[in-house]
């Protein structure tokens, strides 16, 4: 799960229409939200519990360990350690636990991502207790069985296999490293083939002694409970979880970008059409400017899509484009992901680049601005509706050190981004000089259409 910042480009008109329609207008009122106890368990885990009268609870915890703390020729480590948690745990075999956890109605998913490992358990009310002893024993006590350990490292491979024939991923996987050269955050959360290769049991073994720990992690609990009930309960199901996490790595700073921009194309004839990125490095997800940010991308999201609708109209090249903010911990990316046909990479390149640089240098109009604000507010909104979607952003708050009510505070804080704060965030963040461009295309014909934009480097995909 890597964590990112709304994307609104394909969806700004659905969601002005949403807004309107519900009555959801940026700032007219702070989310409603039911009254939240956070409690720190005698073991070190923190617990967030949020009654709410949902016929299922809601489960969720975070480790705070990911892909960051995969060792040096180890990449893909936290992600096979999530993999097996659900492949037998305390006296359950694999194929007992999957049957346990349907007799309880419960459904279960592990995974890991670039600073995060997540447990989730969703679970009919009155198996609440089966639904919390099955989590306790999946992030406790899994087994890693050597049979299990070999059959969720050969899907490993087999994953890392598919997606390399895969251009979209491929673009979005050569992206990391050249970016944020050999720093943390670079890798694929997934690994590389030789890395996975390379992985023993006792490593998953030791990943876990290291890292799943209560002080470490952070559990979120939204269903039909009473608060004060539900913590005892959660004392007595992990007791017996105990230990203090080493200390962790993070990912406190990018890799240094020189100035100036620099052109990676990744070699992949077979391709149909060209997968383009333009990128540089962000800000954190709790930078001060983020609520400009999100603003300003998505009046850059609405530019994007008025403007292929203009060209589609004038029969211009065939191409899409749209642009996000990935946020963690320390730092971010700003990426533009777009596409075309092989011979129309340079206008589309030059476009999207002409459209940031006159957003940048004009400004948005005031409607612009107001429509951005009222979609930005909406979109959160709808992002609070299910127990699952709640759980997450309770989390996140604590996770990366957001404002205590930035759940209820944030329809106001968007509603108070003025027109001279969004141009100041395109001007600090939105970048088309200092700029890493990368393509997944047929070298040979992109390269030519490149020059002079910047100094070129091709590779053979992996």
């Amino acid at each position: 799960m890597r964590t990112a910042l709304p994307t609104l480009i394909a969806s700004m008109a659905a969601l002005l229409h949403l807004s309107s329609s519900t009555g959801v207008a940026a700032g007219a009122a702070p989310v409603e939200l039911p009254e939240m106890t956070r409690t720190r368990l005698a073991n070190g885990l923190t617990v967030f519990v949020v009654p709410r009268k949902v016929p299922e609870v809601e489960l969720r915890l975070v480790i705070r360990a990911g892909a960051v703390n995969d060792p040096a020729g180890q990449e893909g480590l936290a992600s096979l350690t999530a993999s097996l948690l659900s492949r037998g745990a305390g006296a359950r075999s694999a194929e007992r636990l999957a049957g346990d956890i349907a007799s309880a109605g419960a459904s279960m998913a592990t995974r890991a991502d670039l600073e995060q490992i997540t447990v989730t358990c969703s679970v009919p009310r009155p198996q609440l207790e089966s639904g919390l002893d099955l989590l306790r024993d999946l992030v406790v006590s899994p087994t890693f069985a050597p049979e299990e350990f070999e059959r969720a490292r050969a899907a490993a491979l087999d994953s890392i296999a598919a997606r390399q024939r895969v251009p979209e991923v491929v673009a979005d996987l050569a992206l990391g490293p050249f970016l944020f050269g050999d720093g943390p955050l670079a890798h694929p959360v997934m690994g590389h083939e030789e890395s996975v290769r390379r992985l023993a049991r006792d490593s998953v073994v030791a990943f876990h002694a290291r890292h799943m720990r209560p002080d470490n992690a952070l559990l979120a609990v939204v269903g039909d409970v009473d608060p004060r009930t539900l913590v005892g309960v959660l004392g007595r199901t992990f007791a017996g979880w105990s230990g203090s996490a080493a200390r962790r790595l993070e990912a406190k700073s990018a890799a240094s970008q020189a100035g100036g921009r620099a052109l990676l194309i990744v070699d992949m004839p077979e391709a149909s059409r060209t997968q383009i990125r333009l990128a540089c490095v962000g800000v954190a997800r709790n930078h001060p400017d983020r609520y400009p940010i999100q603003v300003a991308n998505a009046i850059l999201g609405a530019a994007f899509t008025a403007r292929r609708a203009r060209e589609a109209r004038a029969g211009g090249p065939p191409a899409s484009s749209s642009s996000r903010f990935t946020t963690w911990r320390h730092t971010g990316a700003f990426d533009i992901q777009s596409f075309t046909g092989h011979e129309t990479i340079r206008p589309t390149v030059d476009t999207v680049l002409a459209d940031v640089r006159r957003l940048r240098d004009q400004g948005p109009t005031a409607e612009e601005l107001a429509r951005a604000r009222q979609a930005v507010a909406a979109q959160f909104a709808l992002g609070l509706q299910t127990p699952a979607e709640l759980s997450a952003r309770i989390l996140d708050v604590e996770f990366y050190g957001l404002e205590p009510d930035y759940l209820r505070g944030f329809p106001a804080r968007i509603e108070a981004v003025t027109m001279e704060d969004v141009r100041r965030a395109l001007k600090s963040y939105f970048c088309d000089d200092d700029l890493r461009i990368l393509l997944v295309s047929d070298a040979e014909v992109a390269r030519p259409q490149l020059e002079g934009l910047g100094p070129i480097e091709v590779r053979d995909a992996e």
